[in-house]
């Protein structure tokens, strides 16, 4: 089933601008927003409380307190880690197999659901090269924006990465500006410090990028594009593995964005690599 706010970006282009802005006040403080009245919500958003009822029946509820039953379920998810999701008895089906059958719709589902207006802004936004890219993550996501800087790194100058410390990320911060995109990785349960640095630079007006899960970090309030994956897996971890997926079809997307001079510079790629390995 998909999120509530999965479910408000899947449907932006169908709204009204009033309940358009009901949707934007609903994420910009996702999921507690949501757990107030829909009397409160509407005065949030500066909307009649019919408003915020005709929303939530052309989203496909059946009414306000169903929306806020899945909402605390998904607050509840949010919280839950590896101790909470610990499997209470060992499964005697294959490891390979239960892998299979969770990660193969998840792949599915990230790729075809993902929002492609906002997949061709991320697209553009790391295919510019007047803007410097500085990417980021979490202790673990730090993974993903290690794998997608060296991509981006074949393809285009001026990528780096940014260390999951606090040293690191105050001293890129100090070249943030509003010509730059920062890329940010950030998975349930969020990590502080990434959400820290991707505000910080929202506030020196960067770009900033979100790759997340379709429960939301708490940065996409402040995030130019979001672009979510699903991370079901056999428990007790969740899995990245279609994040890794949409990571490489983003790639893709900026290989044929700059075209042949992607394959001249990946052929100064292979002729220093060679040059080097002679030296050695």
């Amino acid at each position: 089933m998909p999120t509530v706010a999965e479910t408000l970006r899947a449907r932006r282009g169908d709204l009204t601008p009033a309940e358009l802005r009901v949707a934007q006040a609903l994420l910009a403080d996702y999921p507690s927003a949501g757990l107030q009245s829909a009397a409160g919500l509407a005065q949030s958003s500066g909307v009649s409380a019919p408003t915020v009822v005709r929303l939530i029946s052309k989203l496909g509820y059946s009414g306000w307190p169903a929306v806020q039953q899945r909402l605390r379920a998904e607050l509840s998810a949010q919280a839950a880690g590896p101790v909470q999701l610990y499997p209470k008895t060992r499964s005697t089906d294959s490891v390979l197999g239960r892998f299979a059958d969770a990660l193969v719709p998840g792949v599915q589902k990230t790729l075809a659901n993902a929002d492609l207006a906002e997949f061709e802004q991320a697209v553009a936004l790391l295919a510019d090269h007047d803007r410097p890219v500085l990417i980021a993550g979490g202790r673990v996501s730090c993974a993903l924006a290690g794998y997608l800087a060296r991509y981006l790194q074949l393809i285009r100058p001026d990528v780096q990465t940014v260390e999951p410390d606090a040293s690191h990320r105050a001293l890129a911060l100090l070249d943030v500006d509003a010509h730059c995109t920062v890329v940010v990785f950030d998975y349930r349960r969020y990590d502080a410090g990434a959400v820290a640095f991707g505000r910080a630079a929202a506030r020196r007006r960067a770009k900033v990028v979100l790759f997340t899960d379709p429960y939301l970090s708490p940065l996409s309030a402040n995030a130019t594009v979001v672009l979510t994956s699903d991370v079901s897996g056999p428990p007790p971890f969740v899995s990245l593995t279609s994040a890794m997926a949409l990571i490489e079809t983003l790639t893709l997307g900026v290989v044929e964005a700059h075209g042949p001079e992607v394959r001249q510079r990946l052929k100064s790629f292979d002729r220093f690599t060679s040059d080097t390995a002679n030296l050695s």
